[in-house]
């Protein structure tokens, strides 16, 4: 039982086991709350194999648990790699649109490495614009051999007369 003792008292065990008992055994918050119950009684270090973590996760878990309670438990805000587009290229992307609603996502990256020197990938932009609520709309697709003349005359004919 490694460190477990020390980190895991029992006062944060029975509030645990407590706060397990009302959201069940589905979701990340029981998951994290199971390996901290799960920890006191078998160790730190048989959970964290058995829930493929490191141990001093499980720890960190304990330790935000018992400051901030199950909020402690949900995922940090603001991991991963930032986006190279600040809230400045972003309200440039916004006004090329506004502008020329047929501007292409390639085009758009050209014009920020133009006017901000800052190379973006096409991904990047494209997730700008959904984020934006920009949408891709394109005409109905017709054949190149479709014959116009043809098209109009068979809509003549086939109209409904009651």
């Amino acid at each position: 039982m490694s460190l477990s003792p020390q980190i895991i008292t029992e006062d944060l065990y029975n509030s645990a086991l407590e706060h397990l008992k009302g959201l069940g055994q589905v979701g990340r918050k029981a998951i994290r709350l199971r390996a901290i119950v799960s920890a006191k009684e078998y160790g730190v270090g048989l959970v964290a194999k058995i829930f493929n973590v490191n141990s001093n996760t499980i720890r960190a878990w304990a330790k935000n648990f018992e400051s901030k309670q199950l909020d402690g438990l949900e995922y940090i805000a603001g991991r991963g790699r930032k986006s190279k587009l600040s809230e400045i290229h972003v309200n440039e992307i916004a006004e090329q649109v506004r502008q020329d609603s047929s501007i292409t996502i390639v085009k758009i990256v050209i014009k920020l490495k133009e006017l901000y020197n800052v190379d973006t990938s096409r991904s990047a932009v494209h997730r700008v614009l959904k984020k934006l609520n920009f949408s891709h709309i394109t005409a109905r697709p017709r054949h190149y051999k479709k014959d116009e003349k043809l098209v109009s005359e068979f809509k003549k004919k086939s109209t409904r007369k009651n």
